[in-house]
């Protein structure tokens, strides 16, 4: 192992638990001690953030900030806000929503709103896994239903189906469009898991941040609250991913209003309130439909252009055989199996430390052996940003190392 991921690991930076019963965030941490310093950001798993005046500029925006009072505002989003939100899910109003300090406050409320100790819950994996953690943390019973790459990491829905009904579990967690693979579930598989948790009285508990990020055709995923209903589902969403606004930490839990309610009451105990001046631009952003078309557009474009660039990369004679990539349907990132090697934290950390070039290890998504790489970023430096992961990992494997 290299010295400078053993120290890492040794000191449990990425691995065993951040407090009693709460596993450490590996994907957030190995994050956290890396981006800031990377020459070559390759591991965001959104589209390339936008500056503030490009929404005005560009998108046509009049986000009158000026006349923002600095004050705590609506804990539970301003109604403005709410009515936007509710406005992306059919038959939902403003009492469906809850606006949240990005969609992790969204997914951490659904949990301590949802799940008591013991409780069984089922979680689609692999996955974020945020949700898993909580639910570590909370003291569930977690039965996990993982996707295979031999059927194209597709959501197990015959699976899932049986264990609804053979353990009738609280709730069931899913990520759709999934993180890492990038794979995407439509309507006849989320009804057929709906009626299994109607009939078994579970809740589905949807993360939807990439929900517009649909590349491969356009076809939009219907969300979990939509196919089930807002009595039976939770859908989580945000503005990070899909519109390039991680920075305004804005995300959405929509429910029906006794689980609104409940959540809501936890959220007096993390974050109160979403900030003023974020639920301002907010509003503004998804209280307009060609707005947040274009941003959706935009985000698919850009995505479409970095596949087709690493696509041709890796059809080049010198990169065959070091990459394995399942191509995704959505979202802004690639899952690719390393063929020569199982240590991939440890490669990882090397193409950190020699040539500043960052992507995520799967050991962090309990998948050794692969990579996740970030697809978001400008499709103007992307050919070149992925010609050097390209060439170092070729390095790498042939043992020539490098520093860049």
């Amino acid at each position: 192992m290299h010295g400078a991921l053993q120290v890492a690991v040794s000191s449990g930076l990425y691995f065993g638990e951040a407090v009693a019963g709460l596993p450490r965030f590996c994907l957030e941490r190995w994050q956290s001690l890396h981006e800031t310093r990377a020459r070559l950001l390759l591991s965001e798993s959104g589209v390339e953030p936008l500056p503030l005046r490009a929404l005005e500029e560009e998108y046509g925006l009049d986000l009158g900030l000026g006349d923002t009072v600095l004050g705590y505002g609506w804990t539970q989003g301003s109604p403005e806000l709410r009515e936007a939100i509710a406005g992306l899910y059919g038959g939902a109003g403003p009492g469906n929503v809850l606006a949240t300090c990005g969609s992790a406050e969204a997914n951490l409320l659904a949990v301590l709103a949802l799940v008591r100790p013991g409780d069984t819950v089922v979680v689609d994996m692999p996955s974020y896994m945020q949700v898993w953690g909580l639910l570590q943390l909370r003291g569930a019973r977690v039965i996990e239903a993982w996707r295979s790459p031999g059927e194209g990491w597709r959501l197990p829905v015959d699976r899932l189906v049986g264990l609804v009904e053979e353990h009738r579990p609280r709730a069931v967690f899913v990520t759709n469009p999934n993180n890492p693979t990038g794979s995407a579930a439509y309507e006849r598989e989320l009804e057929e898991l709906a009626g299994a948790a109607r009939r078994a009285g579970s809740v589905l508990v949807f993360d939807e941040v990439y929900r517009g990020l649909e590349h491969a055709t356009g076809r939009r995923v219907p969300s979990i609250v939509e196919v089930a209903g807002l009595d039976a589902a939770v859908a989580v969403g945000g503005l990070s991913k899909v519109y390039g606004l991680p920075g305004l930490r804005v995300g959405w839990l929509v429910a029906g209003e006794e689980t609104v309610e409940r959540a809501w009451s936890v959220k007096d105990y993390t974050t109160i309130a979403v900030s003023v001046l974020s639920d301002r631009i907010a509003s503004r952003v998804l209280g307009s439909p060609d707005v947040r078309a274009a941003l959706e557009e935009r985000a698919r474009r850009i995505v479409r252009a970095n596949l087709e660039a690493l696509r041709r990369l890796l059809a080049e004679p010198g990169h065959r055989g070091l990459l394995e990539p399942y191509w995704p349907a959505a979202g802004a990132y690639l899952l690719a199996g390393v063929p020569w090697t199982r240590d991939t934290m440890g490669l990882a950390e090397r193409l950190f430390q020699r040539r500043g070039v960052l992507v995520n290890p799967g050991e962090c998504f309990m998948l050794p052996g692969t990579l996740r790489i970030g697809l978001g970023a400008d499709p103007s430096r992307f050919p070149g940003m992925a010609a050097e992961l390209l060439e170092a990992l070729s390095s790498e494997r042939d043992g020539r190392g490098g520093v860049g």
